[in-house]
């Protein structure tokens, strides 16, 4: 006699959550980052600004200057889409794109004033999406959350260097 998938599917044992705790975990931070992220494109509509587009924006102000595989590692957006959205960003002029003479094959991103305006105009509301979303989970709380899924980062990650570097925000370190 076999037994039905569902039958088969572990459920978490203390009988907290109606899943296993990591697929019930996951569930839930897909769901978290999907919700956030729909109402914050909403946001970010009146500025003519796709949510992927905003995480350039935000990532190259960031670093200041950028190169395409940074913005491609810490945006986990595959080179194509990301190439189109730079392409949009630069023809709007909200960043420039150029090409360091030592090397013709790098291409490095910076924001123009008036990528920086943008920026400044839509953190704000990023701001206030991520204080609601966080309402009534404490600092130690959040930090503490931090800290497991920089675990989950180091663990899913190609190598320890590339999980430091996106865990710490410092595009230097995949360098070495």
């Amino acid at each position: 006699m076999t037994e039905s998938k569902a039958e088969l599917r572990s459920v978490d044992t203390e009988a907290e959550f109606g899943l296993d705790v990591p697929e019930y975990f996951f569930y839930l931070l897909f769901q978290a980052v999907r919700r956030r992220d729909a109402a914050f494109e909403r946001a970010l509509s009146p500025l003519g600004l796709s949510l992927g587009q905003w995480r350039a924006i935000s990532t190259v102000r960031r670093f200041g200057v950028c190169s395409m595989s940074d913005l491609a590692a810490f945006t986990a957006v595959d080179r194509t889409t990301l190439t189109r959205s730079v392409d949009q960003l630069v023809k709007r002029e909200l960043m420039s794109r150029s090409t360091p003479a030592a090397d013709r094959r790098q291409v490095h991103l910076t924001l123009t004033r008036q990528g920086q305006d943008t920026y400044d105009q839509a953190v704000d509301q990023l701001l206030a999406f991520n204080r609601q979303a966080l309402e009534g989970v404490d600092g130690a709380r959040q930090r503490e959350i931090s800290r497991g899924l920089a675990t989950v980062i180091r663990n899913l990650a190609p190598d320890p260097q590339v999980a430091e570097a996106l865990i710490r925000f410092e595009p230097a370190l995949m360098r070495g």
